[in-house]
């Protein structure tokens, strides 16, 4: 255990690996245990960094989140935009380790300003908190790349329910919560009543997500209106030619 949250390339190398699992969370893979398990590596990892380790740490988890969950945009570039391969391929690195800057700034304020590992209580709630700002600061920033949020894990996950609620940054709250709290659990076997607290706290978003399943939020009003939607002028069951 000591070697994740130690400095040093086995524990960057991991947080690559987590940022990956964020991916897997997601559909088509729909494995959304594996947003848990992301966020609490990367939590784990930056527990005894400094402020310019756990930058490199975050900006690692940023990149391996990325790098397997926008091929999309070198598909845009290399088969819609005509780039060559090579172009395309160092057009996607670049995008994908500028938007990682996003977890490397996250990391490096969470030890420079929040982290707290006197309070293994606060110190979680802190962080979601943090997750949380970050996933709204990504969503705005040059008008924004809201893809990969942790909260899309639970469309089709127990905290489902939740959704109506508060959407997707409830969803993520809720994800990096939990996560954080487990991490925290060891940590208050000998303070008996902040670990129950804890437990309320990890347990009250799957209770509730449970409570209102199937719950209607909404009632049909009128008759249903048809409509269509039309597809842009682009091939979508074989290879597109520009040249065409």
């Amino acid at each position: 255990m000591h070697w994740i949250t130690r400095p040093g390339w086995p524990g960057n190398l991991l947080a690559l690996v987590a940022g990956t699992l964020t991916t897997l969370a997601l559909a088509p893979f729909d494995i959304w245990p594996l947003a848990l398990v992301s966020v609490a590596l990367l939590y784990l990892g930056l527990r005894d960094s400094t402020a310019k380790q756990a930058a490199q740490r975050g900006w690692c988890y940023g990149f391996g989140l990325f790098a397997s969950g926008v091929s999309w945009v070198y598909v845009s570039i290399h088969d819609f935009g005509a780039a060559s391969p090579a172009l395309a391929g160092l057009l996607t690195l670049g995008f994908v380790a500028g938007l990682a800057l996003f977890f490397a700034l996250l990391g490096w304020l969470w030890v420079r300003l929040l982290r707290n590992r006197h309070s293994a209580l606060g110190d979680p709630l802190a962080f979601s908190a943090l997750w949380l700002a970050f996933d709204a600061l990504r969503g705005w920033v040059l008008t924004g790349f809201p893809w990969l949020y942790i909260g899309y894990s639970q469309l089709d996950g127990p905290l489902a329910s939740l959704a109506p609620l508060g959407g997707v940054w409830l969803l993520s709250f809720a994800i990096a919560l939990s996560a954080t709290l487990l991490v925290a659990l060891p940590r208050l076997r000998t303070e008996k009543p902040r670990l129950a607290l804890a437990i309320v706290l990890l347990a009250a978003p799957w209770i509730a997500a449970l409570l209102l399943n199937g719950h209607a939020w909404t009632t049909p009003k009128g008759e249903p209106l048809t409509v269509a939607a039309v597809q842009g002028n682009v091939a979508q069951s074989m290879k597109w030619d520009p040249k065409k």
